[in-house]
């Protein structure tokens, strides 16, 4: 399968437990998971704990609808060709489906049970908002009967929706928890400023384009550009000053706003002009530096570390302690996940019969009306009449 449609399946996920967060239909002020009461078979343990077909099925039907839609709306936006159904989608995603929906419902069960290990709950505040968010889901579909078709259609009943989206909420209670303000993972300000000043740095350069940054047409060919930048440095050389040169001559698009130069750690500048500029000592310049942007004189300066902190925290944050996903992720990989025989039994195909018995009976009323209104020729019906 293709990275493209790996991306956008990755997508489609990330977007199902979005909207999975914002319905619940339990009784009472606030939610709380509730494990379904079932008697379909076992397809995987994770880290013990059962899950069953049912509830698989539905997140591949969830997974495969909104593939499908996503796959339409890039077809007309972009003129794609090909006829793009839950049949056609589950034949190019292959082996990669039932790896994807395994490890979504692995992520939401390690997410609960990683909540209990740590002595954390949701908090009151945010149960009661599902509680709040599914009765206004309710009145947007126009009631209680049109919410469970909706939630149906795409192979979920009530309580296995309204699961996933406290599931969700365990994640983010565990990023409060872990990542928040004082949070357990969080490092010290002395531990930020230590990584700021040994991984970022802070330079100027005056750019020689070959291309139109705002049409990206070529201006110039290389062999000009490098002959022009070769001119600046010789009036460099000459005891020109730098600054009074870059803003005479620098086609960066980005001058106006960064007239003092741009503070960068590895990763945020092409490698080129990252690797140049890491070379020079404060106040050095560089020769010509060529990159796919054109040719750059790159004049390292020296950073602000304390007046600059503030702005640069949550990202020196993020990148001394992580993040709640770089947390899941290594959780995930730890966690015991067997598969059971009835999880190969499952596909594209079939999922239907391995739905929850409520939606299999929706899915059923509704096959009931459309071949009431449809005759199987497709053709309209009309009233015969009598003699």
């Amino acid at each position: 399968m293709s990275k493209w449609v790996q991306r956008a399946v990755a997508l489609v996920v990330m977007l199902a437990v979005v909207m999975g967060a914002t319905v619940w239909g339990s009784a009472g002020m606030v939610i709380n998971y509730e494990k379904p009461q079932t008697d379909a078979p076992v397809v995987m343990t994770i880290n013990g704990e059962e899950v069953h077909a049912d509830e698989y099925a539905g997140y591949m039907q969830l997974i495969l609808l909104n593939t499908v839609s996503t796959y339409q709306q890039y077809a007309q936006m972009f003129g794609m060709e090909g006829e793009y159904t839950i049949d056609s989608i589950g034949k190019e995603m292959g082996p990669y489906l039932y790896e994807n929906v395994k490890g979504q419902i692995a992520y939401l069960y390690v997410a609960r049970q990683k909540l209990a290990e740590n002595g954390l709950e949701v908090p009151f505040a945010a149960r009661k908002a599902l509680k709040r968010t599914r009765q206004s889901m309710i009145d947007q579909l126009g009631g209680e009967e049109n919410y469970l078709n909706f939630l149906a259609e795409n192979g979920f009943s009530d309580l296995g929706y309204c699961n996933m989206s406290y599931s969700q909420e365990c994640i983010n209670t565990l990023g409060e928890y872990f990542f928040g303000e004082n949070g357990a993972a969080a490092p010290s300000e002395e531990e930020l400023m230590q990584y700021f000043r040994d991984n970022y740095l802070a330079a100027k350069h005056i750019l020689i384009s070959m291309t139109d940054s705002a049409t990206g047409e070529q201006i110039r060919t290389e062999e000009e550009a490098k002959a022009e930048a070769q001119k600046i440095l010789d009036r460099l050389h000459a005891g020109e000053d730098f600054d009074a040169l870059m803003q005479e001559n620098s086609e960066d698009p980005g001058l106006s706003g960064n007239p003092d130069g741009y503070i960068f750690t590895e990763g945020e500048m092409v490698t080129a002009f990252y690797d140049a500029a890491k070379a020079l000592g404060e106040d050095e310049v560089s020769g010509l530096v060529k990159s796919d942007y054109g040719y750059h004189i790159i004049k390292r300066v020296p950073v602000d570390y304390e007046g600059q902190f503030e702005n640069y925290k949550n990202a020196l944050t993020t990148a001394v302690s992580g993040t709640i996903e770089d947390l899941m992720n290594q959780w995930i990989k730890e966690a015991d996940v067997q598969t059971t025989e009835v999880f190969d039994q499952i596909t594209y195909q079939n999922l239907r019969e391995y739905l929850p018995a409520d939606v299999q009976a929706r899915l059923a009323a509704f096959d009931a009306v459309a071949s009431m209104q449809i005759p199987a020729d497709g053709e309209e019906q009309t009233e015969q009449p009598q003699e």
